[in-house]
């Protein structure tokens, strides 16, 4: 499971639009923005290339150990 790193991750950006192109509920893309829940590899995947597209997944999220 994957933390965000930065809170307010894109702040400024419509996440409602931002949750349909990457096949999120708008909600749920809020809270791990927002870092009150932790997501998947996949889901931190889609927004790290969301964000951009050279980026790495440990440039904006961090690994919890479960």
């Amino acid at each position: 499971m994957y933390k965000v790193k930065e809170l307010g991750l894109l702040s400024g950006t419509n996440k409602v639009l931002v949750a349909e192109k990457i096949g999120l509920h708008p909600d749920t893309l809020r809270k791990v923005l927002n870092g009150k829940i932790v997501c998947s590899k996949l889901v931190a995947y889609c927004i790290t290339k969301f964000i951009n597209s050279d980026g790495e997944i440990d440039d904006y999220f961090e690994r919890e150990i479960e």
